[in-house]
């Protein structure tokens, strides 16, 4: 007879609608842009504002957006998520951890944070480990995955043994992982070329209040480049997926980056995405499709490659499994 799991591991991103369809990405939209961490407006101010035009205009275009990403499957978002969650499983299970029971929950889609330790508190599991997957973090990332999480456990009642881990942006085997998945690609381009880190944007009055996001971006990028013997003209940091135009975000722009490596004569360049740990919108649809339109529209030569985020691989399981082991060997 199997015992029931003493150990709780919940990995936690973002999320994604349910269907491509309008009525999931108003549900979903509704949720992510109620996230004062997301938008940092009184109540009074934009809840009129998101119930009444932007929650009428933008599901139209967003519909579209995941409609060009989805698969007769499912959501790439989806699919990898499930396939990282049994990856890291897997791994748990290959070290010997039989204790240990994996999740993956989002935090404004499903399965929810909510409903996750709902099943964790109703197997008696009593020590959980909190691992937000964004390896640098940051006040719209990891603080608003906190900040549910500590609403949802007192919501609950529970109080488990609780461990958060805060971000991995220098953890070896997640440098080492980036670093061999871009390590084909460089061995594969004969022409002369230029490696592009690309992470999201964050309002920079979040880099003024003290947010790390920026230093740790730079520190992984570094990292990353050193592993693969890179020369600092070789690469570059940019930022994209800007929410609004209403203030100022960290830069430099993805779009106009690679403008400028093209200007430069730069003939392909290569565009790597650390930042997610899977694929998503921002990363199938923003970088792998829509970049090239636009820059092919303002006369620039779009000749790069888009390199895949570790997905459900099992060089990043081995590295998520790894972050948590070490915790779990300090605690034992």
């Amino acid at each position: 007879m199997t015992s029931e799991p003493s150990t709780g591991i919940l990995l936690v991103n973002t999320g994604t609608p349910d269907a491509p369809t309008k009525e999931a990405v108003v549900r979903y939209l509704r949720r992510f842009l109620s996230d004062r961490r997301i938008v940092d407006l009184p109540p009074l101010i934009w809840k009129p504002l998101l119930n009444g035009i932007i929650l009428r205009v933008r599901p139209v275009k967003t519909v579209k957006i995941y409609q060009r990403i989805w698969t007769s499957e499912g959501s790439p978002y989806t699919l990898h998520s499930q396939e990282l969650e049994a990856a890291v499983a897997q791994q748990f299970a290959a070290d010997g951890h039989t204790e240990v029971l994996v999740r993956m929950a989002h935090r404004y889609g499903n399965p929810s944070i909510e409903t996750e330790l709902r099943s964790f508190k109703s197997r008696g599991i009593q020590r959980v480990f909190v691992l937000p997957l964004y390896p640098q973090q940051a006040y719209a990332t990891t603080g608003t995955v906190r900040d549910e999480l500590d609403l949802q456990l007192a919501a609950l009642d529970y109080s488990p043994e609780l461990m958060f881990i805060e971000d991995y942006y220098t953890e070896p085997l997640w440098i080492e992982a980036v670093a061999d998945s871009i390590r084909p690609y460089l061995a594969d381009n004969s022409t002369r070329s230029h490696l592009v880190f690309s992470f999201h944007s964050e309002p920079l009055r979040d880099v003024r209040h003290g947010d790390p996001y920026k230093q740790q971006v730079e520190v992984s990028s570094a990292l990353i480049a050193k592993a693969l013997g890179l020369s600092a003209d070789a690469w570059t940091i940019a930022f994209q997926s800007r929410f609004d135009d209403a203030q100022k975000w960290l830069g430099p722009f993805l779009p106009q980056k690679m403008a400028q490596l093209s200007d430069a004569g730069v003939e392909n360049s290569l565009v790597v995405c650390p930042g997610f740990a899977v694929d998503c919108t921002e990363t199938l649809y923003d970088i792998a499709l829509h970049l090239k339109i636009d820059l092919n529209a303002e006369g620039h030569t779009a000749a790069y490659t888009y390199i895949p985020c570790l997905n459900g691989s099992v060089a990043h399981a081995k590295a998520l499994a790894s972050i948590i082991e070490n915790q779990l060997e300090k605690i034992s």
